[in-house]
């Protein structure tokens, strides 16, 4: 079994968000910001949230019931472990490189 990452991208907050997973966080964000993905266009590609899952099930699942949240709670969830919406990728690129 391979890990998966939940993920929520942000633009310019309170903008818009995007919700997804991935077996593999620096290829997609790779994609996000290479403009590879539809929901690039919004210029939503700061990554401020990340989730880590043993299986594709349990993240999909995870991603399912996210997206189903409000948007008061989503902001409540992303500020709660990023309270300035910062970018995590340069944290998280050596963890997951490793």
């Amino acid at each position: 079994m391979s890990e998966h990452i939940v993920y929520i991208l942000s633009g310019v907050q309170p903008g818009p968000i995007f919700i997804n997973s991935t077996p593999n966080l620096l290829r997609r964000m790779t994609q996000h910001r290479g403009g590879k993905i539809r929901q690039s266009q919004f210029r939503i590609d700061r990554l401020v949230y990340v989730e880590r899952y043993a299986c594709a099930f349990k993240a999909q699942a995870r991603v399912r019931a996210l997206k189903a949240a409000s948007r008061e709670w989503l902001d409540a969830l992303i500020s709660s472990h990023n309270a300035g919406w910062e970018d995590l990728l340069p944290s998280h690129a050596v963890r997951i490189a490793a």
